[in-house]
């Protein structure tokens, strides 16, 4: 039954506990049902006597056979009685009544004694109908085997219509995870299997999410705010954030990275990884680099001056607890905005403890800008040509759609 279908194992289970069920409840109502129709046919034998001994014996004394002949058929009128008896003191038969309607499958005889003033008188003898006592008490028993049948079968259909259609949902699921399609078992099995390399994937995810991440707090401030204000209408300078928005949106896609809520003035997004790496370093840097060519582009379509300061601060944040991570992002925060007030319009500064300058020579061209500050100057020859393939995308998305405004904001 291991490798059965679901379809199969749980009508058949089903099937099978109704049949014990029903087994054991035939059993225990059959020997109740023959209690019963002991009892009835006790009783039923010593009232029948009992009335007959009420009669018999004085119309014995009196030789009155009449009298006795009519006591039996009495006796006999009723259906469970097949026949009554009167026997004398040789046990000779005197008077019978019986019944001819039908021909008794099981009889019981019952006999008393007759004594008249302290000497035998002779007995009486009756014969009960067993067998239609026993039919009359076991007909419930039938109902109920009845009932029984129906239900059995009514809840084997249900559960067999039920099965069927989880053993179809979950084959189909089944088929559109990854793994073996050879997978031994029923369709519980098979699931189990193939969610096991994904169950694993997710508890090395877990654990990598408890013990935190590597994340890469960029900021960029806007140096000359207070300034677009005071040139731009409100309408305009909304138009000119909004646009914004959408480029640091569309560069983040492509990256991978979080947008964060920031200072007035100031767009904060964080990149994370597992661990700590130079190409970490390097993802977040081509990420500032490419959004902030973008943003030039942006700068001269619209015929303004957007001076923007970019800072890369980088720390071990711990995702849970929730105050803990935003401890540390506070931080950062601070952090960068501490770096950012010392900066001048387009400067790229990494903030790092984890690498000197000649560890991150290998990525890109840096000088040191001040105590563990290294400002960008360029990048290697192909990394360059890669990005200009990234910019030109990201402005085609961004500043070149068919319904985009690209009317000077004035």
């Amino acid at each position: 039954m291991r490798h059965h279908s679901l379809a199969k194992k749980l009508p058949a289970l089903v099937l099978s506990v109704g049949v014990l069920f029903g087994l054991l409840s035939w059993l225990l109502l059959k020997h109740h049902s023959d209690n019963l129709a002991n009892n009835a046919l006790q009783f039923k034998s010593s009232a029948t006597l009992d009335r007959l001994l009420d009669k018999v014996p004085s119309a014995a004394l009196n030789n009155d056979t009449i009298s006795i002949q009519v006591a039996l058929q009495k006796a006999t009128e009723d259906p469970l009685i097949h026949s009554a008896s009167f026997f004398d003191q040789t046990d000779q038969l005197k008077a019978q009544s019986a019944r001819s309607d039908r021909s008794p499958s099981e009889l019981a005889i019952f006999s008393r004694p007759i004594e008249v003033r302290e000497t035998s008188g002779g007995r009486v003898e009756i014969t009960v109908d067993r067998g239609l006592i026993i039919a009359t008490h076991q007909r419930s028993t039938l109902y109920w085997l009845l009932l029984w049948v129906l239900f059995t079968g009514l809840v084997t259909y249900g559960c067999y219509r039920y099965s069927e259609q989880l053993s179809r949902r979950i084959a189909v699921l089944v088929n559109r995870l990854p793994g073996n399609s050879a997978t031994l078992g029923d369709e519980i099995n098979a699931l189990e299997k193939r969610l096991e390399p994904l169950l694993a994937l997710s508890l090395e995810g877990d654990n990598e999410s408890s013990n935190g991440y590597f994340c890469t707090l960029v900021s960029a401030k806007l140096i000359n705010r207070q300034r677009l204000s005071a040139q731009l209408n409100r309408d305009n300078l909304e138009r000119l954030f909004e646009t914004l928005d959408y480029c640091t949106l569309r560069t983040l896609e492509l990256y991978g990275g979080h947008r964060i809520e920031g200072a007035e003035g100031t767009i904060n997004f964080y990149i994370r990884s597992t661990e700590c790496s130079k190409q970490h370093l390097l993802i977040c840097l081509m990420a500032v680099y490419s959004l902030q060519q973008l943003l030039e582009r942006l700068s001269d379509q619209r015929g303004i001056d957007l001076e923007i300061a970019w800072t890369l601060c980088s720390d071990n944040v711990a995702m849970v607890p929730i105050f803990s991570y935003h401890e540390q992002m506070g931080r950062l925060k601070q952090q960068s905005i501490q770096l950012a007030e010392k900066l001048h319009d387009g400067m790229i500064v990494l903030h790092t403890t984890l690498y000197d300058g000649d560890q991150l020579s290998t990525i890109a061209r840096f000088v040191t800008y001040d105590k563990d500050c290294y400002a960008l100057q360029a990048f290697t020859e192909e990394r360059q040509l890669l990005l200009e393939k990234q910019i030109q995308h990201l402005a085609n998305i961004c500043l070149y759609e068919p319904n985009a405004e690209t009317a000077p904001l004035t």
